[in-house]
């Protein structure tokens, strides 16, 4: 009897160990418990593994090159042209006498000369140059947001991982306490068997009991591996600390509610508001170059007409403007005018998608915390029952194959309480990522 009561005790402390860190609702700020450990101490944050995993992404090193392209590109803006000059040499000279082409007579060479060098340089229209500045410097701050929101999109995934992976620890350390009461219920049984207390059966159930209960623990622990493996691809860390979130909006036990001022600075919105803003821009940029750019050259001629004439020396600066043509703009201006009209349909949906979103959060926020009450009720209703049972098996009173059953449905009912605090962590964790909050 003594055994079967310290399985039972086995059970639960193992079980309360299990959801300790989740105790308290992961949206209210806490103390880390005494009995945290070493481990814990040591193992990286949620913060920390969220910066490991962005240095390990590679994100930051293209978002430096991104702005090394778009420095270059202000960089030629403060050019006095619009593109490259460009130098040329024209040389017009009398064949030699020897020399006919196809199709005519040997030329009567009289020694004409002429040379013309010229250089010419592209201008920039009024205002074109104003306009593609404009459009870097959207392009900047787009950039910049972007970042931001690539970092809360990493950070969203590491979120999710790193409390699956708490939820796989949860339920093999229940798994583990089930495996070890089940071990000492068997041989407190087998016992009993001996003594001829019970039949022989009675070892069969509470070997069955046992086995699955090994089996349920091996693929807890391979649940376990395998979220660990993929928070290591992800941060190149091992394990995770204790996970702690608060609400970043409304009361303690309250779900927040945001105003649209919050909502508005979500990275996905601004992103989507700085896309429409860098797409205005260019259409600008497009009206304000409705011709290609003007053309100033200069250059000089030096001519003479035969052997021993004097060359006459002359110079020429001359300036060449494009037209402005339907066919060369209309292609630039609707292809302009559609980036547009596909940023504004992209802003509009990401505002539906963001107040779906958050409005989903915020549900799933209500359910967990729902479900963590009901869980706590259902396993202690789950634990009297047991109780009961196991003393009226001691007493003779009911067989093993109820006690059994109850022992599953407690452990069902502990490890469902341990797993809803976890949820509910997760649900936290979840509004804040649509709120835009990183960890």
């Amino acid at each position: 009897m003594r055994i079967v009561l310290a399985a039972v005790l086995a059970v639960f402390s193992v079980a309360v160990a299990a959801q300790a860190p989740a105790d308290r609702p992961a949206g209210l700020s806490s103390d880390a418990p005494a009995a945290a450990g070493a481990a814990s101490r040591v193992a990286p944050s949620l913060p920390e593994l969220v910066a490991a995993a962005w240095s390990r992404s590679g994100l930051d090193a293209l978002a430096q090159a991104r702005g090394a392209e778009l420095d270059a590109r202000t960089s030629a803006l403060r050019s006095p042209f619009a593109g490259p000059p460009s130098i040329g040499l024209d040389v017009r000279r009398d064949l030699p006498r020897t020399i006919a082409l196809p199709g005519t007579e040997v030329s009567a060479e009289r020694g004409r000369n002429e040379i013309e060098p010229s250089i010419a340089a592209p201008l920039w229209l009024p205002g074109q140059r104003d306009a593609q500045r404009d459009v870097i410097d959207r392009e900047r701050t787009q950039r910049a947001t972007g970042l931001r929101l690539a970092r809360l999109v990493l950070a969203g995934e590491v979120r999710e991982t790193a409390w699956a992976l708490s939820a796989a620890a949860i339920e093999r350390r229940v798994q583990a306490a089930r495996e070890a009461s089940a071990a000492l219920l068997e041989a407190d049984v087998g016992r009993r068997v001996d003594a001829g207390e019970l039949a022989p059966v009675d070892r069969l159930a509470a070997r069955t009991e046992r086995l699955a209960a090994l089996g349920a623990l091996r693929e807890a622990e391979a649940r376990e591996r395998d979220a660990a493996a993929r928070l290591r691809t992800l941060t190149g860390q091992e394990g995770a600390g204790e996970l702690v979130e608060s609400p970043r909006e409304g009361l303690p036990g309250e779900t927040p509610r945001p105003d649209a001022a919050t909502l508005e600075r979500h990275p996905v919105l601004a992103a989507a508001r700085e896309a429409l803003d860098t797409a205005r821009s260019r259409l600008d940029a497009a009206r304000a170059s409705r011709r290609d750019a003007p053309t100033l050259s200069a250059g000089a001629r030096f001519d003479r007409d035969a052997y021993g004439g004097d060359y006459r020396n002359s110079v020429r600066i001359g300036i060449a403007v494009p037209l402005d043509t339907e066919a060369r703009n209309a292609p630039r201006l609707a292809a302009a005018g559609v980036e547009l009209a596909e940023a504004e349909l992209a802003l509009l949906r990401a505002q539906r998608e963001q107040a779906v979103q958050l409005e989903r959060a915020r549900l799933g926020l209500d359910a967990s915390r729902a479900s963590v009450a009901l869980d706590l009720e259902r396993a202690a209703t789950a634990r009297a029952a047991q109780q009961a049972l196991e003393r009226a098996f001691r007493a003779g009173e009911r067989a093993l194959p109820d006690v059994l059953r109850a022992r599953q449905t407690a452990l069902d009912a502990e490890l469902a309480a341990a797993l809803a605090k976890a949820r509910e962590g997760l649900a936290v964790a979840r509004l804040n990522q649509a709120l835009g909050v990183e960890p």
